[in-house]
């Protein structure tokens, strides 16, 4: 069997390490794979626990299998704590203020009457008569004047996100009941070996009693001679006990015999047992407690059969309602272009109704998006979403991916046999991706489930009702594939229901450079700035790879930009080659114009057109004449007349009706900057 993968996330190596060692000694190698964040093959973890909520990042860390710690405070480390008196004046020093008020905060509700000061780098003032600070690892950050440093260690993981963990990765509720049986006794452990004195014992017993009464497992600890030392509220609903004071110091083998057999005597931890007491079935675990390798006593921890199978039960439809969920909506597509909004306008039309859907669309345009979307706005939203992608599943497995099988029916099969996708798509929506790759065979079994809504599983005999959407997608010809016989023609009009067509990016450039800031915001935490010749080169380009291309590009700028400036240098492959050619047009263009007569007074015609652009003016022969004899060029009218032609025919200059004048083009202004510098040196 598989170990459940844990990725651990942290802001230093120090938390990582004592997170770590903390979930090493609660869980068994064989139990837990446990991974650094920078590892290799750390992308696949089931679950990702984060030090803190600062380091966040639902682009990085998917929300459905993140849990941020809950930290608390090293007991064992708490020894010398307790040895400062009430109202003791000190400092608490850690990196941040809000993790230093974090600390006194937990101090205090541990019961620590001390007058602690937060401490943190940028809080430079000095607290008078104050020489002793608390500081958990840290101790790079306490003031010089501090004499006396206090050192509580790495704060460790709550016991609650312990529990999560085991809880999440699904490693059963005897995991838990050990977890919480081993946590407590280390409690009582330290209570007695800290101190003999009866107002330290007092406090202890306090704190013991806030954080057993903490806990939903009913505890109770005993002695060696199996008398009970204390007990918890838990116990109380548990067991029917009406007084939890009246049974202190009496025998537990007396009151709860089956809880606590008389022949048994104390020895190591012992696994989960099932008990009956009062009609209700418990699960038993007992812990020995130790001091010095000693012997003093038992914790005996158990829980309510019924209230672990709610809680597993809930646990489990969680879990699934995350799985297959959506993980898209509409808000997730961007852009206000006429087409993609024509095109919202139709899915939220489609998604009301409860018809098959058939998504048209070039690879790259977002059909996925587009169908979580109209799953989400759908009255399915609630329930499940299950993808199939026909071009990545094979063939073999096809049909016992879709529709299950039943026990025995090949070797290796599941014992009680696998539901199908099909199956756990029920009262929600499948997703059939791809579909133009679906094999002939199971077009077959496709339509039987669109016609008559049921499924038979592979070595089965009885039909199953299955009350699915089906939502179909395809970037091929569906319509020339049943031509050539490769796409049956009753499935294709089955699914021809409410087709949709997502447009193509070069549809919709309107919306081009709002989602090339939106990804380059996904990858750069800075705000680079963009050049507009390449705006320009984007705006240009046909984006055979659509949006998932827009994407590539944008995570290939944000790596190689310098100095937060993305310019043409920075465009991938793709875009090089275009502009290499279209650096070897101008070339051969100015090479012509060398043929046709003298650059100098081409130059002068466009460096004139262009000017009168920038005041957003047209200019007529005569003033183009009139505006290159002021600039020292001796250019007759027949001259510009000729010269002005050459440039219209190749696209150089546009001419309007007569009277309208002419104006320099964008490949004209690009000439211009390219020969300006040759005429110069002439000049």
């Amino acid at each position: 069997m598989k170990r459940p993968k844990l990725m651990l996330v942290t802001k230093d190596k120090r938390t990582y390490e004592k997170f770590s060692q903390q979930l090493a000694e609660y869980f068994k190698e064989e139990d837990l794979c446990i991974v650094s964040s920078d590892e290799e093959g750390s992308e696949d973890s089931d679950l990702i626990l984060l030090s803190s909520v600062k380091l966040m990042d639902s682009r990085k860390y998917p929300p459905n299998k993140t849990i941020v710690s809950r930290r608390g405070i090293d007991i064992s480390k708490m020894e010398e704590l307790m040895q400062l008196p009430p109202g003791f004046n000190c400092i608490v020093v850690n990196n941040l203020p809000e993790n230093t008020d974090e600390i006194i905060e937990l101090l205090k509700s541990l019961g620590f009457q001390l007058n602690m000061h937060p401490c943190y780098p940028g809080s430079d003032k000095k607290i008078a008569g104050v020489d002793t600070a608390i500081v958990p690892s840290v101790i790079e950050l306490v003031p010089s004047y501090i004499k006396n440093i206090i050192d509580i260690g790495i704060r460790p993981l709550d016991f609650s996100t312990i529990i999560e963990v085991s809880i999440r990765l699904g490693l059963g509720s005897e995991k838990v009941n050990s977890q919480s049986t081993r946590y407590v006794k280390e409690i009582i452990s330290l209570s007695r070996k800290l101190s003999s004195s009866l107002d330290v014992v007092k406090e202890l017993n306090h704190q013991l009693e806030a954080i057993f009464n903490t806990v939903h497992d009913g505890l109770i600890a005993t002695d060696h001679h199996h008398n009970i030392i204390k007990i918890n509220k838990a116990s109380k609903d548990i067991l029917g006990v009406s007084d939890r004071d009246s049974i202190i110091g009496k025998n537990a083998q007396l009151l709860f015999p089956k809880l606590f057999p008389g022949r048994v005597k104390l020895e190591a931890s012992k696994e989960a047992e099932v008990v009956a007491i009062n009609e209700k079935k418990l699960v038993v675990n007992k812990s020995v407690i130790e001091v010095d390798s000693k012997k003093i006593g038992e914790l005996t921890a158990f829980q309510d059969v019924t209230r672990i199978q709610y809680l597993e039960k809930s646990i489990r439809k969680e879990m699934q309602k995350i799985g297959f969920s959506s993980r898209y909506t509409s808000k997730d597509i961007l852009g206000s272009s006429k087409k993609i909004k024509e095109t919202m306008q139709i899915v939220q039309k489609i998604a009301k109704t409860d018809h098959t859907v058939l998504i048209l669309g070039e690879n790259g345009t977002g059909k996925e998006l587009f169908a979580h979307s109209i799953h989400d706005l759908s009255a399915r939203g609630d329930g499940p979403l299950i993808p199939v992608n026909f071009a990545g599943l094979p063939q073999s497995l096809a049909e016992s991916e879709l529709f299950g099988y039943e026990e025995g029916t090949f070797t290796g099969a599941k014992k009680g046999g696998k539901q199908g996708l099909f199956e756990i798509a029920n009262n929600g929506t499948i997703f059939l991706d791809e579909i133009g790759d679906a094999p002939l065979h199971i077009q077959t079994l496709l339509l039987r489930v669109l016609q008559e809504k049921q499924v038979m599983r592979v070595g089965g005999r009885s039909l199953i009702p299955v009350n699915v959407r089906v939502i179909a997608a395809t970037n091929k010809d569906l319509k020339q594939l049943v031509k050539e016989g490769k796409f049956r023609e009753d499935l294709y009009y089955r699914l021809f229901v409410l087709p949709i067509r997502i447009p193509a990016l070069r549809e919709r450039k309107e919306d081009l450079v709002d989602l090339l800031h939106y990804f380059i915001g996904n990858y750069s935490t800075a705000n680079p700035y963009i050049s507009p010749a390449v705006i320009k080169e984007l705006l240009n380009y046909e984006w055979p790879g659509n949006v998932r291309e827009l994407i590539g590009v944008a995570q290939y700028m944000t790596a190689v930009m310098e100095n937060n400036e993305i310019t043409l240098n920075d465009l991938p492959e793709q875009f090089k080659e275009k502009l290499g050619q279209k650096e070897q047009k101008e070339e051969d263009m100015v090479a012509l114009l060398q043929r046709e007569g003298d650059l100098l007074e081409f130059y002068a015609i466009l460096s004139s057109l262009s000017k009168a652009k920038e005041r957003m003016i047209n200019m007529g022969r005569g003033k183009v004449v009139e505006t290159v004899m002021a600039e020292g060029y001796p250019l007759t009218e027949q001259k510009v007349r000729k010269r002005m032609a050459v440039l219209r025919d190749h696209g150089l200059i546009y001419s309007g009706v007569k009277g309208k004048g002419s104006k320099i083009s964008d490949s004209g202004e690009s000439l211009l900057k390219m020969i300006e510098p040759v005429v110069k040196i002439k000049v």
